[in-house]
C-alpha cells in the first residue's frame, strides 16, 4: 500500500492507496517542520495514521508538505516518517509539487496555492521548475488567509476597520491589543491564528471593507509572484487551496482582470494525488 499526504499550514490529509483500492481520508494537524518537532510527526504517523488503515502493510510513503522544500526540512520529514513506518520507502517533496500533481496530474502548466500561505511555480509534468519565492507570512505569502489576517488584525487594532464592523469584531472575538500581539509574535503557530479570522471575511463577505480587503490581498498576490514568471497573453493557472476555494468569484475575477484565467480550482488536491499515485508503477 502507498501512503499519500498533503500537508499544509492547517492540516494534513492522508489516504492509503493501491492500484485498485483506497482508504478513507485520515486528518490530522499540519505538519510543517518549521513549527512542528520530528516527534510529532512520528506520533501522529504512529498513533493516528495507522489505525485508520486497519492493518495494511504500509509500502511507499509520498508526503507533500508544507516546509518541506528545501533538502534540509526534507530529509528531517523523512527521517520521523520513517521512524513510524522502518522498512518503507520514504519520499517527500513540497506542497506546491502536491498541488501540481493533484491538479495537472502528468500534464504541465502554471499551478499557485492559497491557503494558509500561499505560493506558485510552473511543473513540468514531473517537478517544479519555475517558483518565486513565497517568503512565509512574515514576508510575503500574499493572497493568504494568513495575509488578510494580518491586515484585519492590524486595522481592528488601529480603528481603521468600519466602526459597526469593528463592533461585530470586538464581541466575537475580545482581541484586546497585548492578546494578538502576545499571540502573534510569542505563539506556536501564529500564521494559522492570524489565518483563522478568514471565516469572519467570509462571513462579512458583503461588507465593502471586507470585499475590498479580499481583492486587494488578490491583487498583491498576483503583482507580487504571477507577473514575475513574464508570461504573455492569457495563461491559464492551476489553483488549489481553501482560501481561494472560499473567494473564488474574487479570486477569479481579479486573475481574468491581470490576463490569467483559473484552469482549474480545488480546495485541496488530495483526490487529485490519489488518482495520481493510483495510476503510478
Amino acid at each position: 500500500m502507498k501512503l499519500i499526504a498533503d500537508s499544509g499550514g492547517t492540516k494534513t490529509q492522508w489516504c492509503g492507496v493501491t492500484s485498485s483500492s483506497r482508504s478513507g481520508i485520515i486528518t490530522t494537524i499540519g505538519l510543517n517542520p518549521n513549527f512542528v518537532p520530528d516527534s510529532t510527526i512520528t506520533s501522529v504517523v504512529s498513533n493516528q495514521v495507522l489505525p485508520g488503515l486497519k492493518g495494511n502493510n504500509v509500502t511507499e510513503v509520498w508526503f507533500y508538505g508544507a516546509g518541506c522544500a528545501n533538502e534540509a526540512t526534507g530529509m528531517r520529514v523523512r527521517n520521523a516518517i520513517e521512524a513510524a513506518l522502518p522498512g518503507s520507502a520514504i519520499n517527500v517533496s513540497s506542497d506546491l509539487t502536491g498541488a501540481a500533481r493533484g491538479l495537472l496530474g502528468r500534464g504541465s502548466g502554471f499551478v499557485c496555492m492559497i491557503g494558509t500561505g500561499s505560493n506558485s511555480g510552473y511543473y513540468d509534468g514531473e517537478s517544479i521548475t519555475k517558483n518565486v519565492p513565497p517568503l512565509g507570512f512574515i514576508l510575503g505569502d500574499e493572497g493568504s488567509g494568513a495575509f488578510m489576517g494580518k491586515r484585519l488584525l492590524a486595522d481592528f487594532l488601529r480603528g481603521i476597520m468600519p466602526s459597526g464592523l469593528a463592533e461585530e469584531f470586538r464581541q466575537r472575538y475580545g482581541a484586546e491589543k497585548d492578546d494578538v500581539v502576545s499571540h502573534v509574535y510569542a505563539g506556536v503557530f501564529p500564521s494559522r491564528f492570524i489565518a483563522g479570522f478568514v471565516e469572519f471575511i467570509n462571513q462579512y463577505l458583503q461588507n465593502g471593507y471586507c470585499r475590498d480587503l479580499v481583492t486587494s490581498s488578490f491583487e498583491e498576490f498576483v503583482e507580487r509572484n504571477l507577473k514575475l514568471y513574464g508570461t504573455g497573453g492569457t495563461t491559464e493557472i492551476a489553483v488549489s487551496g481553501s482560501v481561494a476555494w472560499y473567494f473564488r468569484e474574487i479570486l477569479e475575477e481579479v486573475f481574468r482582470r491581470n490576463g490569467y484565467v483559473v484552469s482549474v480550482l480545488a480546495r485541496d488536491p488530495i483526490e487529485g494525488l490519489i488518482r495520481f499515485h493510483q495510476t503510478s508503477n
